[in-house]
């Protein structure tokens, strides 16, 4: 259960749009509802950013979003940067910005292991086998 207001969803919300504003096609962290049900399963995922992101939630409250933010950033970095954390993962948890990216999100890719990697083949390493060997050798104790 979210110990989470309806204040603090609206804050959140504001202050994520100025971290993720609508820009060039894409929406912002607020159209896609990252302070909806996707905020409490973060918090659930990650409780160690609760008291950081509550704390700051409520220094914002009220306040216009980017000044907060601001205000943040320069007395609480570690409350704006677990409103940051949060407002970044729910935006990119949602399927439609995920979509708009061109990431389906992690797929099964099992590897061959008879099969030679393209790396090996396509002449990604050949600067590095030109070059030789560099290293330094470790000290001697």
């Amino acid at each position: 259960m979210s110990t989470l207001t309806e204040q603090d969803r609206a804050t959140f919300a504001a202050i994520a749009d100025v971290l993720i504003p609508a820009a060039e096609g894409m929406p912002s962290a607020s159209q896609v509802g990252v302070h909806q049900a996707v905020l409490d399963r973060i918090l659930a995922l990650r409780p160690d950013l609760v008291e950081n992101l509550t704390r700051g939630l409520r220094k914002a409250a009220g306040q216009d979003a980017k000044a907060a933010a601001n205000l943040l950033n320069k007395e609480d970095a570690a409350a704006l940067s677990a409103i940051g954390l949060a407002a970044s993962a729910g935006y990119y948890m949602d399927p439609g910005v995920r979509k708009l990216i061109g990431y389906p999100g992690q797929e099964s890719r099992p590897g061959n292991p008879d099969e030679t990697p393209a790396y090996v083949t396509n002449g990604m390493l050949k600067q590095v086998t030109d070059r030789g060997p560099i290293f330094k050798p470790t000290p001697k104790s």
